[in-house]
């Protein structure tokens, strides 16, 4: 069984090997470069693998199931699928108990496929051991299922120990290959680098403009032995001509004492540089001894020249510069600091210092301290960038984090810094804290969002209201010009589409002449910013009248001055208040009806009882009784035609009325209630009360609502005292006094409401008319009470009536 074991494991591994040694001489890519040539040999090697099992007793196992987990795991689940096939078909091939073998394999493979979403981002070991563990499950499951014979213990756990070792031996192997591969590619791209570098440094020392030479002391002397370079070759000096000769006959002798202090010292062992104006006082050069020692002892001196004219010109300029940027880095408001290519910080400004927490000293020389965890292969991608030379300037808004941990939000600009040659020698990252612009940011998304929805419920509600709603464009005469807007019902009621309507002018959807057109306007005018108005309004194109009641809003918008117009038809609300001052008079009526009756009785007994008296006697005293009687018809008569007055419907009429009789008519009406409660009706008037321009009988229907009402306050009796009086040239008042049991001063505002009243048998209505037709008459009422002391109403209304609005 040993024997087996490693006759199998060796010709795995020999296969896995062959593989490894396949991939390395054929291509440079990864196992994963083909799904189909790595099932396939997947395949050939489970099927080679299934001819050399391990017997126990009647059971065979062999390492098929470690090619098919490898293919999954490193060429993906096609590649597993076509190790699985080849597997299926040398299983019908060889015979035996294949039904058992396909059931675990077919078992195994479901699994595989089924849970390869939940362990794709796992390591290739990880998922290489999660698909041996399902493996073992199936097998366990599948075996004591259905096989005949049963296993015993030491069969199972030879096998999962066999499968174990095959498939450690199998990712030892390619994970090996993976590594070293790795580490070959790294290996040759450093060698590439240093060959490059070596490369660079030779031409860079090829193309030096400066001038190199040696020299040596002989006797006393200092003898030429080597100079070359362009330096010398500008000025007229040339190898042959200084080698072998002594530094007195070769350099100026007025530079020779100088240059004898210099070149003894660096005899002497030590490394000398100096700066010396030559070959005259306009180009200075830069001079560097080094010695050549061995054994300890000086041999030679090795000395460089570079022309520094332009260093030494561009050194003040330099240093003016490197001033001003200072004070620009220092004073700056954003953070700035430079780092070299690697990341390391060089410098910072006190901005940085106070953005972020961290003083320079703790920066210095760190790896993008700033830069989350999780943000720092970006952050070296993008610095790879710039030196690369993909990017020159790299402008982004990120994220950055405190010296406490905390994060926020900043707008990163970086940029190259270059050498003379065009080369990156390092990056300047300028940071400016966008905190708060990010908020203002969101907090106007937000507000925009909210201006959207709000828009559209607006719209929604315009689009869906029952009343008509006009914008209406103002010019700079303040004149109706042109709609901008208008919904639905408006556009039903002029009978035109809302295209049509916003492209015509206003004067050809609206008559200029209409009455409801010229008030607006004479509004507008007159200053007024928000009014409503009633009138029939009469459409052009339909010819349609309805009575309106129109809105009116002037307002700013978009830096124009538009006008919002609200219709509403109110045809049928002025049909049910007509319809309730008629329900009204008709309840007073029939509440008077047992008064009028009782009055009605007792003049008629007198006339019968007067009657009866001249049929009995005839004489010229009967002419008394006769008038009596005539005085009394004449009473009822009276009484009879106030109420045929009051319950008969009549055309409404405007035209001069005396409040003096108006009153008076009220007055002998209620008489008779007024007797039978103990109440006594008094009226004051003031002189000269000029005519009022009225409705006679809608004001009658004020008056006695009101005296009505005061009566009813009063159930053990009292006064009401009418009085009339001028306001001022222009308004009249009639206050109507009563002492009864008032009206609660929380409940006054509310009085005029429909179906609210303090009564306990009241319905609501009589007040609410009686402001209807007071403020058609472009007057008010005023309600005054106390408790228990009595209720004061005024009804305030003007002489002239310059427009009328009939009260329905």
């Amino acid at each position: 069984m040993l024997k087996d074991f490693f006759i199998n494991l060796s010709i795995f591994s020999f296969f896995v090997s062959a593989a490894i040694v396949f991939q390395v001489f054929t291509t440079s890519k990864g196992l994963k470069s083909s799904y189909l040539l790595g099932g396939c040999y997947a395949s050939i090697v489970a099927v080679i693998l299934m001819f050399f099992p391990i017997r126990y007793n009647e059971f065979l196992y062999d390492l098929r199931f470690v090619p098919i987990i490898l293919s999954f795991v490193y060429f993906g689940h096609r590649a597993g699928w076509m190790t699985a096939i080849g597997i299926c078909i040398a299983h019908v091939y060889i015979g035996g108990y294949w039904i058992t073998g396909v059931v675990i394999l077919g078992g195994t493979i479901f699994l595989f496929i089924l849970l390869e979403s939940l362990i794709k981002n796992l390591p290739s070991i990880k998922r290489a051991f999660f698909y041996l563990a399902i493996h073992f499950v199936v097998y366990s499951l599948i075996v004591e299922t259905f096989s005949d014979a049963s296993a015993t213990m030491y069969f199972h756990i030879a096998y999962y120990l066999f499968v174990l070792i095959g498939l450690l031996i199998g990712i030892f192997l390619i994970e090996a290959f993976h590594k070293l591969h790795r580490l070959t590619q790294d290996l040759s791209r450093l060698n590439q680098t240093l060959a490059e570098s070596r490369q660079e440094l030779k031409d860079t020392v090829h193309e030096q403009q400066g001038g190199i030479f040696k020299f040596k002391k002989e006797n006393e002397s200092f003898i030429i032995t080597l100079c070359d370079g362009q330096l010398y070759a500008k000025s007229g000096v040339y190898l042959e001509q200084v080698t072998g000769k002594d530094l007195n006959s070769v350099a100026p002798l007025h530079f020779v004492p100088r240059l004898l202090k210099y070149y003894q010292r660096a005899w002497e062992g030590h490394e000398v540089t100096f700066e010396l104006p030559w070959p005259n006082d306009k180009i200075y050069i830069f001079i560097s001894l080094r010695p050549i020692k061995r054994e300890g002892k000086v041999i030679e001196v090795v000395g460089s020249a570079i022309d520094i004219t332009e260093r030494k010109k561009m050194e003040e300029e330099l240093r003016m510069t490197k001033e001003r940027l200072e004070s620009f880095i220092s004073h700056n408001t954003d953070a700035i600091i430079i780092s070299d290519l690697k990341g390391h910080i060089l410098q910072a400004n006190k901005a940085y210092e106070k953005m972020l927490g961290w003083s320079i000293q703790e920066i210095k020389g760190q790896t993008l301290p700033c830069v989350p965890d999780f943000l720092i292969d970006r952050a070296f991608e993008t610095i790879q960038k710039i030196i690369s030379g993909e990017s020159i300037t790299t402008k982004l808004e990120t994220v950055r984090q405190r010296k406490d941990g905390s994060l926020f939000n900043i707008s990163l600009t970086l940029s190259p810094i270059v050498d003379s040659k065009g080369n990156v020698i390092a990056i300047s990252t300028i940071y400016r804290d966008i905190s708060e612009r990010k908020k203002v940011k969101r907090e106007l998304h937000h507000l925009h969002q909210q201006l959207k929805e709000s828009e559209m419920k607006y719209r929604v509600l315009v689009e869906h209201l029952p009343d008509a709603v006009y914008l209406v464009e103002l010019n700079e005469d303040r004149y109706p010009s042109r709609l901008l807007e208008v919904n639905p019902v408006g556009c039903e009621r002029f009978g035109y589409s809302r295209e049509e309507l916003l492209s015509m002018p206003y004067a050809d959807i609206v008559p200029q002449n209409s009455t409801m057109f010229i008030k607006i306007v004479e509004k507008i005018s007159e200053g007024k910013c928000s009014f409503t108005l009633e009138d029939e309004f009469v459409f052009k194109k339909t010819g349609k009248k309805i009575n309106t009641e129109f809105n009116v809003r002037v307002f700013n918008l978009n830096g124009k001055e538009v006008l919002l117009l609200i219709s509403r038809d109110i045809t049928e609300r002025l049909k049910t208040e007509e319809l309730l001052r008629k329900s009204e008079k008709l309840a007073v009526v029939g509440q008077l009806a047992t008064a009028i009756a009782h009055q009605v009785n007792n003049p008629l007994t007198a006339m019968k009882g007067f009657m009866q008296l001249l049929k009995l006697t005839e004489n010229e005293n009967n002419q008394r009784y006769i008038d009596v009687v005539l005085s009394e018809m004449n009473r009822i008569e009276g009484i009879t035609n106030e109420y045929l007055t009051i319950a008969k419907p009549q055309a409404v009429k405007i035209q001069l009325n005396d409040l003096h009789m108006l009153v008076d008519q009220v007055i002998t009406l209620f008489q008779p209630q007024a007797t039978m409660n103990n109440i006594q009706i008094r009226s004051e008037f003031e002189s000269a009360i000029p005519l009022v321009a009225c409705e006679g009988n809608q004001l009658k229907q004020v008056f006695i609502n009101i005296l009505k009402n005061a009566i009813e306050a009063m159930p053990i009796g009292g006064d009401v005292l009418i009085q009339v009086n001028k306001l001022d040239d222009h308004q009249v008042c009639i206050r109507f006094i009563d002492q009864g049991c008032g009206i609660p001063k929380e409940r006054i505002p509310h009085l005029g409401e429909p179906f609210y009243s303090i009564k306990e048998k009241g319905i609501g209505l009589g007040l609410m008319v009686c402001y209807k037709i007071i403020e058609a008459h472009q007057g008010k009422i005023v309600i005054e009470s106390e408790m228990n002391k009595g209720t004061t109403i005024d009804v305030i209304l003007p002489f002239n009536l310059l427009s009328y609005q009939e009260v329905h």
